[in-house]
């Protein structure tokens, strides 16, 4: 253990970890596929090389209850990659000769099954709050492999931590993998990212300024926000988490859409999520009433590299979902007009000083968040850009990939979208109280955008 003084934790970081409960881990899950086995001497290199550079991989967060005094980082005991990273083999389905079930479906609902195993996992704090499982036997072949990665939010936003994920991928020529007697290679840049045009939220939000009035103004906004309005994502959490995900959706048909509507990938997406929260709420016989989304925006400046070494950055806003507009070219128009207002406002750097705020008052942060949060809104939407270009881990080629950003203070699902190597996916994640069945609202995205694009 170390002599050195204890680094506490910022306050943003601070807040998410005591958002953590038993019942709503706050957590970013994610999963990516590949289409060859991981040779596992070469990605625990990678790992080593590439991941735990970064000092918090090797840290565990000490908290001090029924104190002021913030949680502070310190070393884990007797840190081994062995305690982060462990190999499982996908079970399958047996039919009743003993045999595993084949085909795509198939392999869906076991990676599926594991998944929501390994979210269902209580995190060790007595640990950093991370782990990595490589899964073998995926694939219509069983010769594929897939990687699950859990973070813990405390750790850093889903922007940073996805970053850090992808650091351990090279593009079509792979750099050297050191060996412990090697110095660390210069990193070089990953594939161009997918990203929006530049007047999207994301590019605003690194620009936005802070001048009193404009943040006063935003201020008094959020604070006077009315509770959202009774809905089906509303409801008690019974502590069980449920997850689905999307096929994949080619980025070129969103941009067709974006082009021919004169609007942003990110309407777009908003759009069609919106009218799958829609056709989920008419199905289950609700009235589609229209409510909010809580949506992350990252406040890095665009122009300078992410530091993997302050955790979370980033603000949120309230999004109104227009549900009750029956086109979709309705529900876009409404959607837009909200984007634009937001994008006009400080929302999204007052809502990072509240959460430093909480950050710095343990004693009430699970009531205020609750009060300031979690009764404003009743979903969390986030779109995470990812690289145009196919990369590689360990020599094996990261076929797909898609994530889960959580959905804390008693918020009960949440939708996270990811762009990568010309494709969309969007993963889908509730609480089992809420959103029993996720696989029907990634069914319902696929069928608004099959509509749209008749």
């Amino acid at each position: 253990m170390s002599d050195a003084p204890h680094e506490l934790l910022s306050p943003v970081d601070a807040a998410w970890f005591r958002m953590e409960s038993r019942r709503d881990p706050a957590d970013i899950l994610s999963v990516m596929v590949f289409d060859a086995p991981l040779d596992d001497e070469k990605l625990r290199a990678i790992v080593t090389e590439r991941m735990l550079v970064h000092r918090r991989f090797k840290l565990r967060v000490v908290d001090s209850p029924g104190t002021l005094t913030p949680p502070h980082w310190e070393e884990e005991p007797g840190f081994s990659l062995d305690g982060h990273l462990r190999r499982v083999r996908l079970e399958r389905a047996r039919d009743e000769n003993g045999h595993e079930e084949a085909g795509a479906k198939a392999d869906d609902e076991a990676l599926r099954k594991l998944v929501s195993s390994i979210a269902n996992e209580q995190i060790d704090f007595a640990r950093s709050p991370w782990n990595v499982v490589v899964v073998d036997g995926v694939g219509k072949d069983g010769r594929s492999s897939a990687m699950i990665a859990r973070l813990h939010h405390c750790l850093g936003d889903g922007f940073a931590l996805l970053d850090i994920l992808l650091s351990l991928a090279d593009g079509a020529e792979p750099r050297p993998v050191a060996t412990p007697k090697d110095a660390p290679p210069d990193p070089s840049p990953l594939p161009e990212k997918e990203v929006d045009e530049p007047h999207g939220l994301l590019e605003w939000a690194s620009r936005a300024g802070r001048t009193a009035r404009d943040v006063s103004v935003a201020l008094g906004h959020l604070l006077l926000l009315s509770f959202d309005a009774p809905n089906v994502f509303r409801g008690t959490l019974v502590g069980e988490r449920r997850l689905a995900w999307s096929s994949p959706i080619p980025v070129a048909k969103v941009k067709e859409l974006a082009r021919a509507h004169a609007v942003t990938m990110n309407d777009v997406l908003l759009t069609i999520l919106t009218g799958a929260y829609r056709r989920y709420m008419v199905a289950k016989g609700a009235e589609a009433v229209p409510f909010r989304a809580i949506v992350p925006v990252n406040l890095r400046p665009s122009n300078v590299a992410l530091d993997h070494e302050h955790g979370n950055w980033f603000g949120l806003v309230f999004l109104d979902l227009p549900t009750d507009l029956v086109t979709e070219n309705e529900r876009l128009e409404a959607l837009k007009t909200s984007m634009d207002e937001l994008k006009a406002s400080k929302e999204a750097v007052v809502a990072l000083g509240i959460l430093a705020v909480l950050g710095r008052t343990p004693i009430v942060v699970e009531h205020l968040t609750e009060e300031l949060f979690s009764r404003k809104a009743s979903v969390v939407a986030t779109n995470v850009p990812g690289p145009r270009e196919p990369l590689f881990v360990a020599g094996a080629r990261l076929s797909d990939m898609w994530f889960w950003a959580p959905h804390p203070c008693g918020l009960g699902s949440g939708a996270s979208i990811l762009s990568y190597a010309g494709q969309v996916r969007v993963g889908f994640r509730g609480d089992a109280g809420i959103l029993p069945d996720p696989e029907v609202l990634a069914g319902h995205f696929h069928d608004e955008l099959a509509e749209w694009c008749k």
